[in-house]
């Protein structure tokens, strides 16, 4: 159930990635695309995409990809950095003269302007997540000289040809060390208890409870332009109402989210994006069910907390018969 789609909302907020086959009706908080099959429509790097559905706020673009098995992308650099979370499979990634694992539930940081190829593995199709940034003039000025929005398909620019990858093999790298340099680019962020050892790509911020307002608890990458993390409450806990002047989306991963956004109750489950505009006030809380695990994405235009309305820092909020017992 997808509480937050029923006839009382005004705006959309909740998007079901498994319903994205067209455009939602009504008003929407984010403009949202559907391209599949890819081939011949996201353009020639990315043909092995079989489908893609985008949601695209005033700062970020969220993604759902799935790539088939064996195939990949031509080598490619987008104008803006990306985080790519895996849901499913094992990507294999050519960045900065090394080929790379991404498995299930580890992420790979592209820095902007990196060239890059990804494939999935010749076992499974591989489904993930993509975050980039939007910036203003990603998809180039028309030529008519007209205003154009940015792209999320048109951001990126093939020059080197499609990675096909063989069971039980790899390849040799196709790109070349850029950045003279060991760097960490995948990490296992859901196990990043501490800081890694060496150079990484992003910044780190360990498995640590986010605020004093909630029951987030988990580990966050931040980028130039963009923070992403994976995030569990327990059952029947959750944030108070807060806000925050950067965007943010939540993907839930695992259990049944709870929560308010904009005055409107919703209730989302797994493969629901919930997309939360700048300075929109929301909470949202795991059910009785069980736990909640979603994947967070935020810009960087403020940090990864945002104050509660009420001003107070008292705790998480508590379904009835959870918290502590006094």
């Amino acid at each position: 159930m997808f509480a937050a789609q029923n006839e009382k909302i005004r705006t959309r907020y909740v998007y079901n990635f498994d319903e994205l086959g067209c455009a939602p009706d009504g008003a929407c908080s984010a403009k949202v695309e559907m391209r599949g099959p890819a081939a011949g429509r996201v353009g020639a790097n990315t043909q092995a995409a079989s489908n893609v559905a985008v949601v695209t706020g005033s700062r970020c673009h969220v993604a759902l990809m799935r790539r088939a098995r064996g195939t990949g992308s031509k080598i490619h650099a987008c104008a803006n950095e990306q985080f790519q979370y895996v849901l499913q499979g094992t990507l294999i990634a050519d960045i900065d003269g090394e080929v790379l694992r991404v498995p299930t539930a580890h992420v790979i940081h592209v820095p902007a302007g990196m060239p890059y190829g990804l494939a999935a593995g010749a076992d499974d199709d591989a489904v993930f997540i993509v975050a980039m940034g939007v910036r203003p003039g990603v998809a180039g000025a028309a030529r008519d000289g007209e205003a154009r929005e940015p792209d999320f398909f048109a951001a990126c620019a093939a020059d080197d040809d499609t990675w096909q990858v063989q069971p039980g093999g790899s390849r040799e790298p196709r790109t070349t060390k850029v950045s003279g340099r060991t760097v960490r680019y995948v990490y296992a962020i859901d196990e990043l208890e501490e800081m890694p050892e060496g150079v990484s790509s992003a910044k780190v911020t360990p498995k640590n409870y986010v605020s004093k307002k909630s029951s987030s608890l988990g580990a966050a990458l931040s980028g130039e332009t963009l923070h992403v993390g994976v995030i569990h409450k327990t059952r029947g806990s959750g944030a108070k109402l807060h806000t925050h002047p950067n965007e943010q989306f939540n993907l839930v991963l695992e259990g049944k989210l709870l929560g308010e956004i904009d005055g409107l109750p919703m209730e989302v489950l797994p493969r629901g994006l919930i997309h939360m505009p700048a300075g929109v006030q929301h909470c949202t809380m795991a059910s009785a069910d069980g736990d909640l695990t979603v994947f967070v994405v935020k810009d960087t235009s403020h940090g990864l907390a945002g104050p509660p309305v009420d001003g107070i820092e008292d705790g998480p909020r508590f379904l009835p018969g959870f918290g502590p017992q006094k």
